[in-house]
């Protein structure tokens, strides 16, 4: 054999024992394998949120300018039951004035973590979040769904001294 032949016939053996190795192993999977250990319980008790973004205030929904949106802040105090309903207060700021908010919804927790929220602010309005759970339900990500909002946050569940 030629030395190029004896090269070709090492690689065609490492080619082959590595589909072997494969073959014993569990299958690669390119995207992330879906939880199944997610669901409305995974969210309880208590969780700190801070929220910004933008709010678009002209009261014409095709008007999508940079100077119609105006700035959103908020800090929030989200209570979850662990079987799809949530309540909570708030401090938010629009613009630069800020004003207490009460609210209560529901949520939904999806098997793969995803999920979504529906909050009734009373005269602030309805609001709608798709969310995704985290790091056991200890974090929680989100973004507005409705039109006009550009905001974003995240919930992180409080500890208690029990804990």
């Amino acid at each position: 054999m030629t030395r190029m032949n004896i090269k070709r016939a090492g690689a065609v053996v490492l080619v082959i024992a590595g589909f072997v190795a494969l073959g014993r192993s569990k299958p690669l999977s390119l995207h992330a394998a879906e939880s199944h250990g997610c669901t409305n319980a995974i969210l309880r008790d208590g969780y700190g949120a801070g929220t910004t973004g933008l709010i678009n205030s002209s009261s014409n929904p095709n008007d999508i300018t940079i100077p119609t949106f105006v700035p959103f802040a908020e800090v929030v105090h989200f209570i979850f039951d662990g079987g799809g309903n949530i309540s909570g207060s708030s401090t938010a700021d629009f613009g630069g004035t800020s004003f207490p908010v009460t609210f209560t919804g529901t949520y939904s927790v999806k098997p793969n973590c995803t999920g979504n929220l529906t909050i009734n602010a009373g005269a602030n309005g309805i609001i709608h979040r798709d969310l995704v759970v985290v790091d056991g339900g200890r974090e929680v990500e989100f973004v507005s769904t409705d039109p006009g909002l550009v905001i974003a946050g995240s919930m992180k569940k409080q500890r208690t001294e029990e804990e």
